[in-house]
């Protein structure tokens, strides 16, 4: 064998196992994330068929840094924007054995869900800010709590805007800009 031809054949198999390799690395399988469990159920009348999801909700603990998972399960409403209102409702129902970072007697008004834009709107009541603590620390403890347990849920929401009151608000109390929307962050949720 010459000199040339090994040459060529060393090219061509360096050039083989970089295709495999990259091959690999594009078509590699990505970890699966959590997705609701359908679950049927028998309604009340024994004759219909009631749909139930079983969801994971985190929370914070006294014990880690990380947002603690706790699953619950949901009855399934026909419209999704109902849906998405009983799981808040859940959500900052809280749980006794874990931190829920939301203001007592704070409610939610309304939220909208825009399709084409993958976006959850939450519009909560104006107690949220006039009764939330001070601080950076709290306000991104709020709102990725909230984003982070709804996008990790439902997989259409990719982002979530906030509003207070029925509008647009600078921040919650005063250092985090609320006039953007909020994408998740789920280094924070305990065994992602």
């Amino acid at each position: 064998m010459t000199k040339k031809s090994r040459t060529v054949l060393l090219i061509s198999l360096a050039l083989f196992f970089v295709i495999v390799l990259l091959t690999m690395l594009l078509f590699r399988k990505k970890p699966a994330r959590f997705e609701p469990e359908l679950l049927n159920k028998a309604g009340v009348s024994g004759a219909t068929l009631t749909e139930f999801i079983k969801v994971k909700f985190f929370y914070f603990s006294e014990t880690s840094i990380y947002l603690q998972p706790v699953y619950r399960e949901i009855e399934v409403p026909e419209i999704r924007e109902e849906l998405y209102n009983k799981f808040i409702a859940l959500l900052l129902a809280g749980d006794s054995d874990h931190i829920t970072p939301v203001p007592e007697g704070v409610q939610l008004r309304g939220l909208y869900y825009l399709k084409n834009k993958e976006l959850l709107i939450l519009d909560f009541s104006d107690l949220l800010s006039s009764s939330f603590p001070v601080g950076t620390t709290a306000e991104l403890e709020f709102i990725y709590f909230m984003v982070d347990n709804l996008c990790y849920n439902f997989r259409e929401i990719k982002k979530v805007k906030f509003l207070i009151g029925g509008n647009e608000s600078k921040t919650l109390a005063g250092h985090i800009d609320l006039e953007r929307p909020f994408y998740p962050n789920f280094k924070w949720l305990k065994n992602e």
